[in-house]
């Protein structure tokens, strides 16, 4: 496939495919209209969105005409118009695997919003299905590409601070997305998961006006991965509400004679040093005698680098996927970019893959795997999970029952109901 380097003014250099991939946005309610429909300026060169579907007509309408796009208000409707190669999937996570499910059986390749699914069984069953079409099927996850994770990653291959053995991640986003950055950190898989929970009662208070506490719960992550590396992430209010330390919290990389640090600041992307010790300190109580700040380059409303300068040289991770138009939130709607950009590259050929099916599929093994951990008072459970037949499963399952009235593991009796996204 040939590609070619960007020219746009002022962007920095990204690959592109030959022509754009042709998509329909599934889903047009809050994330799809505020975060994605802003974007499709900045991704021109990847992706022409033809039509827009969504059960909502109001909604499907109404961001149809934004993007001068066809309308759908059904998903059968879309898929028998044959008029695009690949969808952006942007729903609620209910009908993830319906609508996955229905796009691999008509051929159509498709990136998934996070988290893949509601129950591991789905998502397994969303990758095995789009492999057997020959489909293209990504889930986009974009913590894996937040500026501390990329810089820290740049970091780490060059053997500054010796091997990361252990990661400590306090008060950021344990879960699906946490799950993904501690994947692509280690390039690996882990083989067993614990957790704990907790559950208080606190005063009561208003997170927002449509959001009233009376208990505040607490989890904690264990991840064990090859060559014995740890990963413990553990959070409780992450909006930092009572006191309590704010997003994106304090995280460690520890390798062996250094650390890598970021620690909440006044904005939400945090300051993050790599701490270093010398042969002299370590023959001396080994206190780190050396600190190296990290600099998060923002000008003009536009994400540029992260940079952090060593004695070994400068250590620079660059934005490939600068916006259009500059944004307060550029650094993190980079980062949007940046997998659908992916996508589309591997819709045209590219096998440049990021976050890999496989991928997208563990980090629900380790998310079902905390659930059922912290169910049986913190076993450590083996990943991949052997048997389906669990609490952790069969409580997600008799929930989505119960709300929609239909098998949620039955794809086509889930696209007969309408989850609407407000």
């Amino acid at each position: 496939m040939n590609h070619a380097l960007s020219r746009w003014p002022g962007r920095l250099a990204a690959m592109v495919p030959d022509r754009p991939v042709d998509i329909a946005v599934i889903g047009a309610g809050n994330r799809s209209s505020t975060t994605y429909q802003g974007l499709f300026q900045s991704l021109r060169p990847w992706v022409n969105v033809v039509a827009v579907c969504d059960p909502v007509k109001e909604h499907a309408d109404r961001y149809a005409d934004a993007v001068d796009a066809h309308a759908f208000h059904d998903l059968t409707d879309l898929v028998k118009a044959d008029l695009v190669e690949a969808a952006l999937v942007i729903a609620p996570i209910d009908v993830h695997h319906a609508i996955s499910v229905t796009l691999s059986r008509a051929g159509i390749h498709h990136l998934v919003e996070t988290s893949i699914s509601s129950t591991l069984w789905q998502a397994r069953d969303m990758a095995q299905t789009a492999d057997e079409h020959g489909v293209k099927f990504r889930v986009g996850e974009n913590f894996i590409r937040f500026h501390f994770d990329r810089i820290a990653k740049e970091i780490d291959q060059t053997g500054f601070i010796g091997p990361i053995g252990r990661v400590l991640c306090l008060h950021d986003h344990p879960g699906y997305h946490n799950n993904s950055r501690w994947l692509v950190l280690y390039g690996a898989h882990p083989e067993t998961v614990q957790a704990v929970s907790h559950r208080m009662p606190v005063e009561p208070h208003w997170e927002a006006t449509h959001r009233y506490h009376e208990d505040e719960g607490f989890r904690c992550h264990f991840f064990r991965f090859p060559d014995n590396r740890l990963v413990t992430d553990l959070a409780g209010n992450l909006k930092g509400m009572l006191g309590r330390y704010p997003r994106p919290g304090y995280t460690e990389l520890a390798g062996t004679r250094g650390t890598i640090v970021r620690a909440a600041m006044e904005h939400r992307h945090g300051a993050g040093e790599v701490r270093w010790c010398s042969d002299d300190a370590l023959r001396n109580g080994a206190r780190h005698d050396h600190v190296f700040p990290i600099e998060h380059v923002v000008e003009d409303g536009q994400w540029i680098c992260d940079r952090v300068e060593l004695p070994i040289g400068p250590v620079e991770f660059r934005n490939p996927n600068q916006l259009a138009v500059s944004h307060p939130r550029a650094h993190s709607l980079s980062s949007v970019v940046s997998h659908v950009t992916d996508f589309a590259n591997e819709v045209r050929g590219s096998d440049h893959c990021e976050f890999t099916p496989a991928d997208a599929v563990m980090s629900m093994e380790m998310e079902v795997g905390c659930r059922e951990s912290a169910l049986r008072n913190g076993e450590e459970i083996p990943l991949p999970l052997a048997d389906l037949n669990i609490e952790a499963e069969r409580r997600v399952w008799d929930e989505l029952r119960v709300r929609h009235g239909v098998d949620p593991h039955d794809a086509e009796a889930m696209m007969s109901i309408m989850v609407a996204r407000p």
